[in-house]
């Protein structure tokens, strides 16, 4: 997580960004695969964390079988059979949930939820939230065309230009909402600081 979020407050929560994720997709070709042993190809891994073996499961469609800080972790793979995509999901060794990725932790691989981790947004400032969803709206219109404007607190986007694209009912319903987040922002800014910054609105 960013330094700057805890101003110097002791850190007391764990997040998704300071560990390793290992995400099903990277396990795609193992549903046709022979049994055996398989090696992840990842850097920030460590040895254990890196080897498993793959084998046949009468529950599951296949397993994997990892032996991390001494112990057997079972990690099942599973394919979702309810839509066409198939999409492929691990099981967590610890709440059996199917889950998209799991953390490499020290005591293996497990979920966000059982490893008790937190995304860094949980712990945003209210005025960053504010922040991160204008630059996320302007990004939905604009996309990457005025990239030097879209973290620029301090325009407004009412003149920006409507994209090629986009249909100018898309467009205007998506600028009043921009809009009324931006007024939000500069409000606040306003009252943090006065007539130091007035005459930037």
């Amino acid at each position: 997580m960013p330094k700057g979020f805890h101003f110097g407050r002791q850190q007391t929560r764990n997040y998704t960004t300071e560990y390793q994720q290992l995400h099903a997709s990277t396990f795609k070709t193992l549903s046709t695969s022979p049994e055996g042993t398989y090696r992840i190809n990842c850097e920030e891994l460590s040895e254990n964390h890196k080897i498993f073996t793959l084998h046949h499961s009468e529950d599951w469609q296949r397993l994997l079988l990892f032996n991390i800080a001494g112990k057997k972790l079972p990690i099942p793979l599973s394919i979702d059979t309810r839509s066409a995509s198939k999409k492929l999901y691990l099981i967590c060794p610890y709440c059996l949930h199917q889950r998209e990725s799991l953390f490499a932790m020290r005591y293996g691989y497990s979920c966000r939820i059982c490893a008790n981790l937190h995304y860094p947004s949980q712990s945003e400032r209210e005025y960053d939230r504010l922040f991160r969803k204008i630059r996320k709206q302007r990004r939905k219109i604009w996309g990457n065309t005025l990239p030097c404007l879209i973290n620029d607190m301090f325009e407004s986007s009412i003149y920006w230009p409507k994209p090629k694209n986009m249909k100018q009912k898309s467009f205007t319903k998506q600028q009043a909402e921009l809009q009324k987040l931006e007024q939000t922002y500069h409000q606040w800014i306003k009252r943090r600081f006065g007539n130091l910054i007035e005459r930037f609105f």
